[in-house]
């Protein structure tokens, strides 16, 4: 698991072109190269130790829990895995804050425990929506329990997996790319246009990260394929896939900056 190679992932646009495009706004020569290749250092960094943070690991693992649709069984029910009540058909917000509980009485920081909450938040609504839109002869399949359902299999769970991953990541580029540009534009004035146009271009930046995350599809299946077959999930399991998944990550974003 993992360690298939799948070569170069196609991009719409190359990272490069993106801070070219967002970077046009400035009224000085502004070192492109540098902001593009030091907001994917810092991402790739931080990307480094971050499946270590137990607010990480609680949103995934929340994640987990919606796919695995015999978690609140008494028979299966594991410490490690919160109980979440589908029968009830829970709205996505309501999900959204018992995922926010969740990740709350076991975040270690703020700021990852943050982004990742946001990002699970997000990969709900996200297959919800996804699974509302599909055509169905029964009124049924609307039902939470049901769209849950469907992502309760290799092939399900490695969409939810990539949307998470991949707004996990959108966040970072965001930040670092910010930042970074207040590190290297001159003016109060350029700064501002930048972030503007940072804001107005936020999609050409959701679909970089989104195109890097899928990276993570593929053997996020297999383990999830493996989990289900096991039913048992240990902590050691979910860090160790974390630690694949943000490493497949930050070798795509390594290839990024060599461009």
């Amino acid at each position: 698991m993992g360690h298939e190679r799948v070569g170069v992932l196609p991009r719409s646009m190359s990272w490069r072109k993106i801070v070219i495009q967002i970077s046009q706004v400035a009224d000085s020569e502004a070192s492109v190269a540098q902001i593009a290749n030091a907001t994917l250092t810092n991402v790739r960094k931080q990307f480094g130790e971050i499946h270590h943070d137990e607010g990480v690991k609680a949103a995934f693992i929340f994640l987990v829990a919606l796919a695995d649709i015999k978690s609140g069984d008494a028979a299966n029910s594991q410490s490690l895995i919160p109980h979440v009540d589908l029968s009830v058909n829970p709205s996505p917000l309501k999900l959204a804050a018992a995922l926010r509980d969740w990740i709350f009485a076991r975040r270690q920081s703020f700021e990852y425990a943050d982004i990742a909450q946001k990002a699970a938040t997000d990969a709900i609504a996200f297959w919800t929506e996804q699974q509302k839109q599909q055509p169905s002869l029964f009124d049924k399949d609307n039902n939470v329990s049901e769209i849950w359902r469907k992502a309760s299999n290799g092939g399900g769970f490695c969409e939810v997996a990539r949307f998470f991953f991949a707004k996990f990541t959108e966040r970072y580029l965001n930040y670092f790319l910010a930042r970074e540009a207040s590190a290297v534009l001159p003016s109060i004035n350029e700064r501002e246009k930048f972030s503007l146009s940072l804001e107005k271009q936020v999609d050409v930046v959701s679909k970089h990260a989104f195109e890097t995350a899928k990276i993570t599809q593929s053997f996020a299946a297999g383990w999830f394929n493996k989990y289900v077959r096991r039913r048992s999930l240990s902590e050691k399991d979910v860090e160790g896939f974390l630690s694949l998944a943000f490493g497949k990550i930050r070798e795509e974003l390594r290839r990024e900056i060599s461009k």
